[in-house]
């Protein structure tokens, strides 16, 4: 009884599965599909590092007051404190330079801010 009790879930979940809407007859629709959803993904990519970089930046000033607190604390080194802020700030400049870097190499100069090459907002 317990069995069946424990399986009952995936029971229902199989026969709620609907059949696939959007089937592909061949590659090209595989590769346009993905190539559609590169922009997004790319977008969320530079999202996670800005807000990342954000974070470490903050880590590394409060390493820093840590630091200037307490200078014999061999957990508040210095050399911690400029990894963190420095790289934090490369991640902050990361979504900055991919859309730079896109617009130079594949054309449209400086006003690309994503990979796909339009402008998004957070909505």
């Amino acid at each position: 009884m317990n069995n069946i009790l424990r399986r009952a879930p995936l029971a229902l979940i199989i026969l709620l599965i609907q059949p696939a809407k959007a089937q592909v007859a061949n590659i090209g629709d595989v590769a346009s599909g993905l190539q559609s959803q590169a922009g997004s993904i790319a977008d969320l990519v530079g999202a996670a590092a800005f807000l990342l970089g954000i974070f470490l930046g903050i880590a590394g000033l409060l390493k820093f007051r840590q630091h200037a607190q307490n200078p014999n604390d061999p957990s508040a080194r210095l050399s911690t404190a400029f990894t963190l802020v420095f790289v934090g700030a490369a991640l902050v400049a990361i979504p900055t330079t991919l859309g730079v870097g896109i617009g130079s190499l594949f054309g449209g100069g400086a006003t690309n801010v994503s990979v796909d090459g339009s402008l998004r907002s957070i909505s």
